[in-house]
């Protein structure tokens, strides 16, 4: 089973989260954080970052 995964908010938030979940969860990868680029939002984008959760299944990551 796979689960898509989307975290969402500042960017001091959304790395924080991020490195907590992936100390906790190895079966979980998860991408750096990214600025959202919505024209909609031009002065107050929220920061991403986007993955997957495989459970039962530890998974190597190309960087930390």
């Amino acid at each position: 089973m796979k689960v898509k995964i989307r975290l969402s908010g500042t960017k001091k938030e959304v790395a924080r989260l991020r490195k907590h979940l992936l100390k906790n969860h190895p079966q979980m990868i998860l991408s750096n954080p990214r600025e959202g680029s919505n024209p909609k939002y031009a002065n107050n984008q929220m920061w991403f970052c986007y993955g997957d959760y495989e459970a039962g299944k530890i998974r190597r990551r190309r960087s930390k």
